[in-house]
Order: C-alpha cells, then sequence, then structure tokens
C-alpha cells in the first residue's frame, strides 16, 4: 500500500498498470464525473487503486484533469486528499505535455499557502493521477454558498485571506513563476481557515529568460480574471508578468466583496473575450453602493485593478498597502485569543466600523 504523509512533499513514483481487462471503447465513454462510473472503471482496469485509496467526492473538473475528495484504504489514515486524475482518452493524440507539466512545477512548490503534492502515480503508459492537501471548505465559491450561505465575505475576513494570498503569489513570482489562473475556484481553505493557492495547469515559468524580454503573454486563465494587456494581446516585458497575477487577485477580492465582477463584466454571459475585452477597454472602475467598504479598501483595489499594467501594483507594493498593513494586527488578535472558533465567527460577521480600527 502506497503511504501518504502531508509531511513527505517529494515526488513519489507508483506504477500501476492496466490489466488484461482494458477495453478501450469503454475508456472512452466512461463519464468521470460520476463517482459510480469512474469506481467501475478503476476496479476493473486498475484493481491496486482500488486496494491502496477510495475516491469519495467528485470535486471538479478543467481542461486538464478531474478532480476527486479521497482517501487511503489505511483505517488509521482518516485524512482526506486531492485526488486528481490526468486521462488521455483518446490514445491516438500525442501525450500532453502541460499535463505533466503541472505535476513539475506544483512539485518545486514548498509554502505554508500553497497546497502541497503528496503523490504523483502512474495509471498507465499515458494516464496518472496526483495526490494533494486537500481544504476542508474546499475552494472560496464553496465556502460561501455551501457553509456561509451567502453570496460576499467581511471586509476583515477578505483583509485576512489577502495577505496570505500575497504571499503565496510573492513566494511564487520569486521563482519567476505566474499562476496565470487565481480566481475563488483555486484558492481553498483548510481546517483554520488558512488559504491555500491550487491548480497549476495555467502557470508559466519564466526562469531563464531576460526579465526586460518582450513577450505576449498567452490567453491562458479564466477570462472575467484576465487583465486589460492580457485581453488586448500586450506586447510586455516578462517582469511585469507578476502583474497579470496581481489584476486577478484584484477581481477575486472585488468578487468576494460585492458578489459582482468590476468593469461590468457581470453583465456578460460565460467567457466572452470580445465582450470582456470591450467592457474592460471602456468600462470605469465602480463600486456598487448598497456594500459598504472602507476608504482604504477602495484604495487597494483601485491599485491592484489599475488597467495600465505600468502603474498597477507589483506583488511586493500591494504587501505593503496600509489596508494589508492591517491585517498584521488581526492575525495577532488571533493568535492571542487562541480560539479558532470565536476567531472565524469574528471574521465572518464582523462590521466596517470594528475592522476601520486596525487601519492606521
Amino acid at each position: 500500500m502506497m503511504k501518504i504523509s502531508t509531511r513527505d512533499t517529494s515526488l513519489i513514483e507508483h506504477k500501476i498498470r492496466l490489466t488484461d481487462n482494458y477495453n478501450q471503447e469503454i475508456y472512452n465513454n466512461v463519464d468521470f464525473k460520476k463517482l459510480e462510473e469512474i469506481q467501475y472503471f478503476l476496479e476493473k482496469n486498475n484493481p491496486e487503486f482500488i486496494q491502496n485509496f477510495e475516491l469519495v467526492e467528485y470535486l471538479d473538473s478543467g481542461s486538464t484533469g478531474i478532480v476527486y475528495k479521497g482517501k487511503t484504504a489505511d483505517p488509521g489514515d482518516n485524512r482526506l486528499y486531492s485526488f486528481k486524475f490526468f486521462f488521455q482518452k483518446n490514445k491516438k493524440k500525442k501525450r500532453n505535455k502541460s499535463k505533466y507539466n503541472e505535476i513539475i512545477i506544483q512539485k518545486k512548490l514548498h509554502y505554508k499557502y500553497i497546497a502541497q503534492i503528496l503523490a504523483f502515480s502512474k495509471l498507465n503508459d499515458e494516464d496518472f493521477f496526483s495526490v494533494s492537501e486537500l481544504g476542508k471548505y474546499g475552494n472560496l465559491d464553496n465556502f460561501l454558498h455551501r457553509y456561509l450561505k451567502r453570496d460576499i465575505l467581511s471586509e476583515t475576513f477578505i483583509n485576512y485571506i489577502a495577505k496570505q494570498i500575497l504571499e503565496a503569489l510573492n513566494y511564487m513570482h520569486r521563482k519567476k513563476l505566474y499562476h496565470m489562473d487565481l480566481k475563488k475556484g483555486n484558492i481553498v481553505l483548510d481546517s483554520e481557515l488558512n488559504i491555500k493557492l491550487i491548480d497549476y495547469s495555467s502557470t508559466i515559468s519564466f526562469g531563464k529568460e531576460n526579465p526586460n524580454t518582450l513577450y505576449v503573454f498567452p490567453k491562458i486563465g479564466t477570462g472575467r480574471y484576465m487583465s486589460p494587456e492580457l485581453m488586448n494581446r500586450t506586447n510586455i516585458e516578462i517582469k511585469y508578468g507578476e502583474k497579470l497575477d496581481i489584476f486577478s487577485l484584484g477581481v477575486t477580492l472585488y468578487n468576494l466583496a460585492f458578489g459582482c465582477y468590476p468593469y461590468g463584466l457581470s453583465n456578460i454571459k460565460g467567457d466572452d473575450y470580445n465582450q470582456i475585452t470591450e467592457k474592460l477597454n471602456n468600462e470605469p472602475l465602480e463600486f456598487p453602493k448598497n456594500i459598504e467598504i472602507s476608504r482604504h479598501f477602495q484604495n487597494f483595489l483601485r491599485k491592484v485593478l489599475e488597467k495600465d499594467y505600468l502603474k498597477r501594483y507589483n506583488t511586493r507594493e500591494a504587501l505593503e498597502d496600509p489596508w494589508i498593513k492591517g491585517w498584521d494586527i488581526i492575525n495577532e488578535e488571533k493568535e492571542n485569543t487562541g480560539i479558532l472558533e470565536n476567531f472565524i465567527i469574528k471574521l465572518i460577521t464582523d462590521n466596517i466600523p470594528k475592522f476601520n480600527q486596525y487601519i492606521k
């Protein structure tokens, strides 16, 4: 049996081969979003996986893989993990190197606010899965709607998680890695409501390139979280790539505060790139009048949602903003009280006047 420890963040090779019962037609017809179908498929074709692991819930799917909540078959291990399957259904197609790239990138990242990869295992010569840390409360969308039954968070809570997201991004940017798909769905919360960044399928590395080199970043990620220079295919210096993530952070925080998107992007159905580009180029940044936020938060949002990337905050500037610095006092309060449940209630329900006392 393959043992998994949250302390072991090394990449583990564990070869699992298909049996003679493998059938290409059945494989192509499996709906991997349905728990019973993937369980049946694995039981017939990969009995060793069934002996070692148990999938308990479908979580999400994207261009590179399908994610499940699961656990080991070890009765002494009650922890839940994130299982991401990378399937190459059409065997005639070339192997998608980006799928392996995601694993390679995540293997390099070891930080408290980044979900750690714990294992990587082959299913056959083309397909594989990874095992990573799982956020107890799921992503921010799940936390809002499943646990809080609401569309927005208090400014206090937004401030609390914004600092953690920025620290995670700063860690990545120092390694010349740009996440490129920062959004509510790729930020999960652990049992103590600390964030973990996930999903590195869109991440770009520029470790060997000259930072002053001009580059047109590809349109990857999620449309309504993309920056104007990305949508307009602007030729920019590589060193400013981190500001693509900062704009996405701004969209995320704006959405958490108001339940809608900036620049009128909520009025667009789906990710229509032409409409998104038009809105970003022509609409001003406005704040809904029915929800009050502090002046400091407004100023911060203006800096991270600045259309001109040369004027927009970089990661280090954002960490030094007065609104972000106020988080340090809130974090000290968390440590001093020692009562996590009361702290969580305070974060979720705190109103603006109480929060303003933290901003100097």
